[in-house]
């Protein structure tokens, strides 16, 4: 472990995009000071998560080897002493004595300190993995290791490139577990379901809460890490070229990641435009895919060009629905304008190519928030490129189901999938919600197709007109979906098992859809949500 103060002496970056140019809010003791304030006011209600939120958001603004770094990090300890998390309470005091907190006041820490020690050893350690959940069925594929080996990329001029099985799936199977190279946190208060304070609640770079034990980026006020690696990771992977300007572009929507791929992208070849330029031009219209290459054995600069050719080449196209410049944020930085007037037509290509992936192949990230209050339903945390998933094809109908465990998207069936069958995903809205009408033309709108999938093709009626097949099934799937909300994490294991049973038979003996299928894959679906979110949580 180490200091704010030692990071910056130790390691040293290119920083193209640091904030030396005041560009937009820059790192204030007096906005420290008032976000501590507010937080103790939060602390003595008890209101732990808010009370965190702001010790955060103090350590965010406090000025590099200030003494507002280390009273925010006492600030901190007393909340995980508080809630009897002794291990994280230990480690903030540490981190108060490392980053100038009064050492006339160690006496305090120190006490805390001692009191931790005693209580720990009292206490019963409880540990979360969602892993031990989240399990491949089958084996890997040897060159993908995060996918089934029984998948298959395909092509047809119907289709175009898709994903079928070479054997049986059964309900409840994981086929993929899918970490995206390309990602970024949202944090923009114009969406309800994105809360402004992400970014004082996450990791950037993998997305994790960490009970919210985050250090801040030395320089700007907007970014928080878990830990060094990702902190590391992210100073010499994008952060270098994006820490001065990540106030405006996290207010840019689809921008922000256009962006954000644009500076790893840099960083892969070293800050060279010219080495990125040459590598695409052999790319430009190829169908590689992430099947092209192999991930067990490739290092990390080696995996970092596969991402980035998986991705580039997942666009259809070069045109998009750009409908402003990029020279707008090159030109908040004299060094990012220098990189722009040198080389604006590869970058507005590259830009307009990333753009175009947003339209169709990122996806959104959700997550669960550790507040109480907020633990109901997962939330829009963050924005991810998934290079795999996003082969699979579209149907109103789909036959998988997409949950993220932190940043990684969990791939599993939810209706039986036989041998030599398509994987298939649902892009917008199911036949449940919207009419087939309607579903049409925004797939059409946006996607530029016109689905012929099976709930297209048969037209499927909406759930309030659904029939139901076996009344018995159907009123143990009611009673089941109304009393999964008080279910513990091993009860719902337990029930996961038996609603994939059910749908598998239900399916076999009556096909779909009916009602009670239907609602059995929603109460499978919300198991799987009480099973991975998180345990510890904060009033």
């Amino acid at each position: 472990m180490f200091s704010n103060a030692e990071f910056s002496s130790r390691n040293s970056y290119s920083f193209p995009g640091m904030p030396s140019e005041n560009l937009e809010m820059e790192k204030s003791i007096i906005i420290a000071s008032e976000c501590r304030v507010d937080g103790n006011k939060l602390y003595s209600q008890r209101n732990f998560f808010d009370a965190l939120v702001k010790y955060n958001e103090s350590l965010c603004y406090a000025p590099e080897g200030s003494e507002a770094i280390g009273l925010a990090y006492a600030n901190r300890s007393a909340v995980y002493f508080e809630m009897k998390m002794y291990e994280k309470c230990l480690k903030n005091i540490e981190l108060a004595k490392l980053n100038g907190y009064p050492e006339n006041n160690f006496h305090i820490l120190d006490k805390r300190s001692q009191k931790c020690h005693e209580l720990e050893a009292e206490q019963q350690q409880v540990t979360e993995n969602p892993f031990e959940f989240v399990k491949l069925s089958y084996k890997a594929n040897p060159r993908l290791p995060f996918v089934v080996n029984c998948l298959e990329l395909r092509q047809s001029d119907i289709f175009g490139r898709y994903i079928v099985t070479t054997q049986d799936l059964n309900v409840g199977d994981i086929l993929a577990i899918e970490e995206p190279h390309f990602k970024i946190i949202k944090s923009d208060s114009r969406y309800d379901s994105c809360p402004e304070m992400n970014k004082f609640q996450r990791c950037s770079v993998c997305l994790k809460d960490n009970l919210m034990d985050l250090i801040p980026c030395p320089y700007c006020i907007s970014t928080m890490f878990c830990s060094e690696k990702c902190r590391d990771y992210a100073m010499t992977s994008y952060h270098n070229y994006e820490c001065g300007i990540i106030d405006i572009l996290l207010k840019t929507g689809i921008m922000q990641m256009a962006i954000r791929v644009f500076f790893q992208a840099l960083n892969i070849f070293n800050g060279s435009v010219e080495d990125l330029q040459n590598f695409l031009s052999n790319f430009i219209n190829s169908s590689t895919s992430v099947y092209d290459f192999d991930f067990s054995k490739s290092n990390e600069d080696a995996a970092a060009k596969y991402h980035l050719l998986s991705a580039f080449c997942l666009a259809r196209s070069d045109k998009s629905s750009m409908s402003e410049s990029p020279e707008i944020i090159f030109r908040l930085n004299s060094q990012l304008l220098d990189i722009w007037n040198k080389h604006s037509d590869f970058i507005e290509f590259f830009i307009a190519r990333a753009i175009q992936l947003y339209d169709c192949n990122f996806h959104g990230i959700c997550g669960w928030s550790i507040q109480k209050s907020y633990n109901t339903e997962p939330q829009m945390i963050g924005v991810g490129c998934y290079t795999f998933a996003s082969l699979i094809n579209h149907s109103c109908a789909p036959n998988i189901n997409r949950c993220y465990v932190y940043d990684k998207v969990v791939i599993m069936v939810d209706k039986p999938i036989k041998k030599g069958e398509q994987l298939f995903d649902c892009y917008r809205s199911t036949f449940l919600i919207k009419p087939k009408a309607e579903r049409q033309i925004t797939l059409y709108e946006q996607y530029s197709f016109h689905c012929q999938c099976e709930a297209c093709t048969k037209d499927y009626p909406q759930f309030k007109s659904l029939k139901s097949m076996d009344k018995k099934i159907l009123k143990w799937a009611k009673k089941s979906k109304n009393e999964i909300s008080k279910l513990d994490p091993n009860e719902a294991k337990k029930k996961f098992q038996e609603y994939c049973k059910a749908i598998q038979l239900h399916f076999e003996a009556h096909g779909y859809p009916s009602s009670e299928l239907v609602l059995l894959q929603e109460c499978l679906q919300e198991c799987t949500s009480v099973i991975l979110k998180p345990k510890l949580l904060m009033p």
